[in-house]
């Protein structure tokens, strides 16, 4: 079943009691048995009491604040924030989802509204309580996360605004005129509610607002009020409500052309302040899985949003090009806790990597972040466009590393082709490095003189890197100068003039990854502000839009 706030309340509140009893018994035997009771004396026999009492008031106030679940799952119970309307679907969910993975949810209701100003106190009394919210409609998680309430939002279900009329009645209703025309007897939702927002947002667009204010016959807090009212209410014709909400109670649906544009999305959004992320994560995931929450949103006439396959521990592969590795290992290490995910990362050059693709030994990344954008379209180019959209992450420029001071006076490709110099460059098959060096060089008209010294083709800009520092093998080598940020002090830098010397990452996810939703996710986090620093720190320049 789904858990309750439990605590030990009533344990704690007697032991209070009992404490206070035995003091007020110490103080009352010398009082009324002792005429020559001294009120200092009994004052000092009353402080172990006192202690007592203060200990017992201490563990009170800790056991009601740590989260009220020992006994049911302690640190795997979730409090889900969950809006009216969509009761009796998450209740049936979470339900489910307690059965399939043991864990508990407690799940507390009220008006979308009035659950976004909860969380908003929460958050000001430094006692955040909430894991999970989910709203009727997705404006409501959209000003969560710009508060800085939520961090991660799903959505679930959709619905619309319609008029639920009584069954049985055979009232015609072709628009809002008729409503007010005909004098009918309807309530509404207060604003807080979700569909209460939605309905005056539509009805100030149309110019109804006003006259079906002044007309109603009430209004309710929570949409299922509204709808009770129009069930058992023999006064009460009809009311503005969910048209999902509308069929649980039986309800005839009229759809008022006022309304057309009322379509809302419930989303499930997890709170950033939960110490619970992989759980309230793994119970968003649930909700929005076509054959987990999605069959229940649907039993109970909602039209579901289709979600992630359903995967109590989902895994992700992800191909990264080798530059972005320091950029990018910690924040993805980081995601794969919040999301109680798997990421596997296969780090190499982006040549190698595609050729892998080409062969399907493997199959297809879920996820290709490149060294550099042309390697995603070669990839779209030979394998028939299995990415969607990418978005740019970052650039870096390929530079000519030298020894401090320049002794052999390089200024340009060109000068690569000097008798007797030792030049080491990445594979070009294997490489984005390599391919874009190799073709900068032809560029010059002198690839032959400068091919005769290159001495050294490595697998990795790394390796070339530790090359130089090792000393007496290399007089040159050409890397990304996001490469040699911690060599600034000891090694010059000749940057490469050409534009196509940028190199630019970006990242994509597979049309048919099973988790489509996990990936943007992961791709939101490499583009986040905190994934930017990492980039720019690593000397990196910064390509994200917006971000």
């Amino acid at each position: 079943m789904i858990a309750g706030r439990g605590g030990r309340t009533s344990l704690f509140a007697n032991l209070f009691r009992g404490a206070a009893g035995g003091m007020v018994c110490r103080r009352e035997q010398g009082t009324m048995s002792d005429p020559d009771y001294n009120y200092d004396r009994g004052g000092q026999g009353a402080w172990p009491w006192l202690v007592l009492t203060a200990v017992l008031v201490g563990a009170l106030v800790f056991f009601l604040n740590r989260d009220a679940d020992d006994g049911l799952g302690g640190e795997q119970t979730l409090v889900v924030y969950c809006a009216t309307g969509v009761k009796k679907a998450v209740e049936e969910a979470a339900g489910k989802f307690e059965q399939e993975t043991g864990a508990k949810v407690s799940l507390e209701y009220s008006s979308s509204g009035v659950l976004a100003n909860k969380l908003k106190l929460d958050k000001e009394g430094g006692l955040p309580r909430a894991d999970v919210y989910v709203p009727a409609d997705y404006v409501y998680a959209e000003r969560a996360r710009a508060d800085g309430l939520t961090a991660e939002s799903l959505k679930v279900a959709t619905w619309k605004v319609v008029l639920g009329v009584k069954p049985g009645s055979d009232l015609a209703l072709g628009n809002c005129g008729d409503l007010l025309s005909q004098k009918i007897s309807f309530v509404i939702c207060d604003p807080l509610a979700g569909v209460g927002k939605k309905t005056k947002k539509m009805l100030e667009r149309s110019g109804h607002w006003v006259a079906v204010d002044a007309a109603k016959a009430a209004s309710f807090p929570t949409v299922t009020e509204a709808a009770l009212a129009v069930k058992e209410n023999a006064g009460t014709q009809a009311a503005f409500v969910w048209d999902s909400v509308a069929r649980q109670f039986g309800l005839r649906v009229v759809e008022l052309p006022e309304l057309a544009a009322s379509k809302a999305d419930i989303s499930v959004a997890v709170m950033a302040t939960t110490e619970r992320p992989a759980l309230a994560l793994k119970f968003a995931r649930y909700l929005a899985a076509p054959t987990r929450g999605g069959a229940v949103f649907a039993r109970h006439h909602y039209m579901p949003i289709p979600g992630d396959e359903w995967a109590e521990a989902p895994r992700l592969r992800v191909d990264c090009g080798g530059v972005n590795r320091e950029a990018v290992e910690k924040t993805i290490s980081e995601f794969q806790q919040r999301e109680g995910a798997r990421i596997d990362v296969v780090y190499a050059g982006c040549g190698t990597l595609v050729s892998k693709m080409q062969t399907g030994d493997q199959g297809l990344p879920d996820i290709f972040m490149t060294c550099d954008a042309s390697y995603l379209d070669m990839a779209q180019e030979k394998m028939g466009q299995p990415f969607g959209p990418d978005i740019k992450v970052s650039s870096t420029r390929i530079v000519m590393l030298v020894e401090k001071g320049n002794p052999h006076g390089i200024r340009s490709l060109a000068d690569l082709a000097k008798r007797g110099l030792r030049v080491g460059t990445t594979d070009p098959k294997a490489s984005t490095l390599g391919a874009l060096s190799h073709e900068l060089c032809r560029e010059t008209g002198k690839f032959d003189p400068i091919k005769q010294n290159i001495v050294m083709m490595a697998d990795t800009a790394h390796t070339l890197v530790q090359t130089m520092e090792a000393g007496r093998k290399l007089d040159v080598a050409l890397v990304y100068e996001a490469n040699i940020r911690h060599l600034r002090d000891r090694y010059d830098a000749v940057p490469l003039k050409p534009k196509r010397a940028l190199a630019v990452q970006n990242v994509a996810a597979r049309k048919t990854t099973p988790y489509p939703q996990l990936a943007r996710r992961l791709m939101e986090r490499l583009t986040s502000q905190t994934s930017r620093r990492r980039f720019e720190q690593l000397g990196f320049s910064w390509e994200a839009n917006g971000q």
